[in-house]
């Protein structure tokens, strides 16, 4: 979120992840967030009436969402298309008329709305073609998605604001107005100003423009979501949905997906998506009976939606995912005839690109993930065990001793404190990987996955996922770039903090340059964030 130093939050924002996803591990998938302390004193009372591609694919996010045979045709086809889980309400922030904004994650305000903090829009445009436009996000719960008295669509955080509309003759969102606050060190905030007229382009000290948004957005019309996926009698529509599973005492890690694939049929897959059980199932109002694997092997469950996003299925033993009841967040932007855990990259907080090429508008390269395994595996684990990462690679457990003898390094002792450090399991280490060696593992203490770390280096092995990846860069994503400073003493290691629309691609000086700062853009490694096929979060990791 954007409530913290804004380099800071980029950092957390990748780590800790933004918005409800299966792949991002995101505080906000917990119910604790239902329940969040509202921060924001702008908003009213008033309420609005108002992927898996190809990896070398990119995503046009304003593509037409009736163009495939089928499809919804109107506001109210694509209403009835949506899955239990996700909610809807009409906004008119399409140049006076309604929009349609649809979402997997609301709360209760407190103050008489059903709330989001983030929604994709759809809205009709003047050859009345169903559109899907963009996905707005705000700065979480304290700063809910909202209208303003003059019918644009306004995304707080507690250091920005982006005041914008749907063009309805084209279905393009439109970014009329943005500031966004950078506080460098105990330096005064600079702000990044943008103005579709060009009036207030550029980065200044002054917060003038900053100011006089929020003015000027002047009392906000909170949307308000209303449920949808559900039918009169109870009976919830699954057909067609994709869902991230849960543990409902733990959000922190996903347990697999649940794959609708017809009114009565389906899959489960797990993350790393090699392991696939087909299913049919029965529906009777709340009541399911599913049939894993067999029709001979029958689950009875019962469907809650008193948490309306996140629904929960209670089955009579112990389910398929070895817990009896399971929670459910509904991935709005999958489809269930070509869903890949692996390549849905929507909200994956662990995800680098290895660039190869980048221009102002795009990076290609190759994906992967840093390679993390599961605490309570490390914990159960025994000498000469294998466990396996989230993303599906085995380890063998192997004793310090046991690598030393290999190794020769000093005494067991000495070996043991150089590689443990302050942050590393101390039971053992694990071997596999692509060049099956040997590695630490490591986490915070608050973390619930264990990073494979190098033994005497800080490098992290990283999992090959996809190559040969074009992403386009969103206007208004967040951009942090490394650069050395050479105008002191020594050459100091800085960030640069950039929005989209000002990054100037392979123009930035290099160290051959001679310049005052020079960046390191060449092979560069980045944590990026994917909305919509598109960057909205991209940070660069410092590789000395």
């Amino acid at each position: 979120m954007r409530n913290k130093v804004i380099s800071l939050m980029l950092s957390i924002a990748l780590t800790a992840a933004v918005l409800s996803g299966c792949n991002s591990n995101s505080s906000e998938t917990s119910q604790e967030t239902q329940n969040t302390d509202q921060e924001s004193d702008t908003n009213s009372e008033t309420n609005s009436d108002n992927t898996d591609a190809d990896a070398a694919d990119t995503t046009d996010t304003s593509a037409d969402a009736s163009s495939d045979t089928g499809a919804p045709s109107t506001y109210e086809e694509l209403i009835a298309s949506l899955h239990a889980g996700q909610s809807y309400a009409y906004a008119p922030i399409c140049e006076g008329e309604d929009a349609l904004l649809v979402t997997s994650y609301t709360f209760d305000d407190l103050e008489g709305h059903m709330a989001s903090c983030d929604a994709t829009i759809y809205a009709m445009t003047s050859d009345n073609a169903l559109q899907r436009v963009t996905t707005v996000q705000c700065g979480g719960t304290a700063y809910p998605v909202a209208v303003s008295s003059d019918n644009k669509i306004i995304t707080l955080s507690n250091h920005s604001i982006q005041i914008a509309y749907v063009e309805k003759s084209t279905g393009k969102f439109i970014i009329e107005k943005e500031s966004v606050e950078e506080y460098v060190s105990d330096e005064e905030p600079l702000y990044h100003n943008y103005s579709n007229d060009g009036e207030e382009n550029g980065i200044t000290s002054d917060s003038f423009f900053f100011d006089s948004l929020y003015e000027e957005s002047g009392d906000l019309n909170i949307v308000n979501f209303e449920t949808a996926g559900i039918a009169s009698d109870g009976t919830p529509s699954f057909a067609g949905g994709v869902y991230c599973v849960y543990n409902t005492e733990e959000f922190y890690n996903s347990l697999g997906y649940l794959v609708f694939d017809s009114e009565s049929s389906g899959h489960t897959v797990t993350y790393d998506g090699l392991s696939q059980v087909p299913f049919d199932y029965e529906q009777n109002g709340k009541d399911i009976t599913f049939h894993f694997g067999s029709a001979d092997d029958s689950q009875d469950a019962t469907f809650d939606n008193e948490n309306v996003s996140y629904p929960t299925l209670t089955f009579s033993g112990e389910g398929i995912f070895e817990t009896d009841t399971i929670s459910l967040a509904c991935l709005g932007n999958a489809d269930a005839d070509s869903f890949d855990p692996v390549t849905y990259y929507d909200d994956d907080n662990n995800l680098l690109i290895h660039v190869d090429s980048f221009d102002e508008n795009s990076f290609t390269g190759n994906l992967y993930h840093e390679e993390t395994i599961n605490d309570s595996y490390v914990y159960d684990a025994q000498i000469g065990d294998i466990i396996y990462s989230k993303d599906g690679t085995p380890f063998t457990v192997i004793s310090f001793e046991d690598v030393n003898k290999e190794l020769e390094y000093g005494t067991d002792e000495e070996f043991k404190a150089d590689v443990i450090g302050t942050t590393r399991f101390d039971g053992f280490l694990v071997k596999g990987g692509d060049q099956d060696f040997y590695y630490a593992l490591e986490k915070e203490e608050y973390e619930t996955e264990y990073k494979v770390a190098s033994l005497m280096t800080d490098e992290l092995l990283l999992k090959l996922i996809a190559e040969d990846v074009t992403f386009p860069i969103r206007e208004d994503s967040n951009i942090v770039l490394y650069k050395f400073d050479t105008t002191g003493e020594y050459d100091e290691l800085k960030e640069e903090y950039i929005v989209g629309r000002e990054f100037k691609g392979d123009n930035y000086p290099q160290w051959s340059d001679e310049g005052d700062e020079y960046f390191i853009t060449s092979s560069m490694y980045l944590y990026i964030s994917v909305v919509d096929g598109e960057l909205t979060t991209i940070v660069q990791k410092y590789v000395p």
